[in-house]
């Protein structure tokens, strides 16, 4: 299973690398530190087959939004899902974020176990999804 994490701090980086190499799940992760090195990316042949991209929205140079907004227009990846992971808990931003096509939306908890929790059930499901030609 191939993740794109679209992710500017360094430290949820290493969260997440930590979270998705503790499931029983062969992922393989890209990382991009904002919003225009995943549109980047994407541009790119090795994009092929990824299959979840996980979004956080306050970035620099290219925000969650514009990333969205940006990877939708591609015929490839219009229907990718994506879960966006975010500080915000703005119900605009939750209705933007759907008006776009998102597969998900949650708040990062400051509890580590339960942001942990959340990534791992996120990780299994849209996995089971794979297996079941879902995705």
């Amino acid at each position: 299973m191939k993740i794109v994490v679209v992710e500017d701090d360094k430290i949820a980086q290493i969260g997440i690398k930590k979270i998705f190499g503790a499931v029983d799940i062969d992922i393989e992760l890209v990382m991009a530190s904002n919003g225009q090195e995943g549109l980047d990316y994407f541009d790119k042949s090795e994009a092929e087959g990824t299959d979840l991209v996980l979004l956080d929205l306050n970035m620099p140079v290219v925000n969650g939004f514009e990333f969205l907004a940006g990877i939708r227009q591609s015929s490839k990846f219009k229907d990718l899902p994506v879960i966006v992971h975010t500080t915000s808990d703005n119900e605009e931003d939750l209705k933007k974020c759907r008006a776009l096509g998102i597969g998900g939306y949650f708040v990062k908890n400051v509890d580590y176990s339960v942001y942990k929790e959340t990534l791992q059930c996120i990780a299994n499901y849209w996995h089971k999804s794979k297996q079941k030609g879902a995705l």
